[in-house]
C-alpha cells in the first residue's frame, strides 16, 4: 500500500473516496428506528342486558374466538412483518457484502491497476529515458548534422562570396575596360576632331601663311623699292663713312715682321651710337689664317674706337658692321 501511495498518490485517494461512498451508502441503507407495532387495547363499553347464559358463553365464546382470531391475525401479521424485515435485514447484509466484496474487489483491482499503473509508469519511465537518450543521440547526430551542414554552408557562403567577389572584380574590371575603350573612343575622336580641326586651322594657317607671305614680300619688295632708292640716294654717304672707318682702323693697324701683303680677314664690330665698339663687340667671321693678323686687326679696331659713323637713322647700318681688313 505504501508503494501504491509512494508511486500514484492520487489512486491511492480515489480507491479510499470510493471505500466512503460504500460505507456511507451502508450505513445509509439500514432501517435503525425500526420498531414493532405496540398492540393498543381501548376500553369498551358494554351495556348490561340480561340475557341467558347459553347466550352469554355463546357471546363470550364467540368473543374469545373474534379476540383469537384477532390476535391470530395480529401475530401473523406482526410475524410477516418480522419475517418482511428479516428479509430485508438480510438483503441488507447481503447487499452490504456484495459492497464490501466488491468494494474488496475494487480495491483489488485498485491495487492490480495501480500495480499495472505502476508497470506502466515504470515501463513509460524506461520508454522516456530511452526515448531520452535516443532523443539526445539524436539530438546529439543532429547537432553534429546541423554543425556539418552550417560548415557546409558557411563553405558554400565563402565561395558564393568569393565568387561574387570575383565577379564583382571582373564586373569592375569590365566595366573600367568598358570606360577604357569609351575614354580611348573618345580620345580617339577628340583626336581625330583635333587632327581635324588642326588640320583646318592649318590649311587656314597656310593659307594666311600665304596671304601673309604674299602681303610680305609685296612689303619686302615695297620696302626694297624704297631702300634702293634710299640707298641710291644715301649710297654716297654710306661710302664715305665706310672709307672714313676703314681708314681710321688702318692708322691703327701696326704691322708685324713677315706678315704678307695678301692677307685679308672678315671681322665683324658691333657699335653703339656715337662709334663706340662694345666691349668683346669684334669677332673674327673668316680668318686669313695667320693668327697673328687676325690679332693685330682686332686690336686696331679697338684702338680706332670711337669710329666715324653718321647719326639718326642712318646709324643702323652700322650697328653691326663688317669689314673685309686687308693691309
Amino acid at each position: 500500500m505504501w508503494q501504491i501511495l509512494r508511486r500514484n498518490p492520487r489512486a491511492f485517494g480515489a480507491a479510499l473516496l470510493l471505500h466512503l461512498i460504500l460505507a456511507a451508502f451502508t450505513l445509509v441503507s439500514v432501517d435503525w428506528l425500526a420498531t414493532f407495532d405496540e398492540v393498543r387495547s381501548e376500553p369498551r363499553v358494554v351495556q348490561a342486558t340480561i340475557v341467558s347464559t347459553e347466550a352469554v358463553e355463546a357471546k363470550v365464546a364467540a368473543q374469545h374466538q373474534t379476540e383469537a382470531k384477532r390476535k391470530a391475525e395480529e401475530e401473523t401479521r406482526q410475524q410477516a412483518e418480522a419475517e418482511r424485515k428479516a428479509k430485508e435485514a438480510a438483503q441488507r447484509r447481503a447487499e452490504a457484502k456484495r459492497k464490501a466484496e466488491e468494494k474488496a474487489r475494487q480495491q483489488a483491482e485498485a491495487e492490480r491497476k495501480a500495480k499495472e499503473a505502476a508497470q506502466r509508469r515504470a515501463e513509460a519511465k524506461r520508454k522516456a529515458e530511452e526515448k531520452t537518450r535516443q532523443q539526445a543521440e539524436a539530438e546529439r547526430k543532429a547537432k553534429q548534422a546541423a554543425q556539418r551542414q552550417a560548415e557546409a554552408k558557411r563553405k558554400a557562403e565563402e565561395r558564393a562570396r568569393r565568387q561574387a567577389e570575383a565577379e564583382r572584380k571582373a564586373k569592375q574590371a569590365a566595366q573600367r575596360q568598358a570606360e577604357a575603350k569609351r575614354k580611348a573612343e573618345e580620345e580617339a575622336r577628340q583626336r581625330a576632331e583635333a587632327e581635324r580641326k588642326a588640320k583646318q586651322a592649318a590649311q587656314r594657317q597656310a593659307e594666311a601663311k600665304r596671304k601673309a607671305k604674299e602681303e610680305a614680300q609685296r612689303a619686302r619688295e615695297a620696302d626694297l623699292l624704297a631702300a634702293l632708292e634710299a640707298e641710291q640716294a644715301a649710297a654716297g654717304e654710306l661710302g664715305v663713312y665706310t672709307n672714313a672707318i676703314r681708314e681710321r682702323i688702318r692708322r691703327n693697324w701696326v704691322r708685324q715682321p713677315g706678315m704678307g701683303r695678301d692677307l685679308s680677314c672678315l671681322v665683324e664690330v658691333r657699335l653703339i651710337p656715337g662709334g663706340e665698339v662694345v666691349p668683346a663687340g669684334v669677332r673674327v667671321i673668316r680668318s686669313s689664317g695667320n693668327p697673328a693678323f687676325d690679332r693685330s686687326v682686332v686690336t686696331a679696331v679697338y684702338k680706332a674706337s670711337p669710329l666715324p659713323v653718321p647719326s639718326g637713322q642712318l646709324f643702323g647700318q652700322f650697328r653691326n658692321l663688317r669689314l673685309d681688313f686687308k693691309p
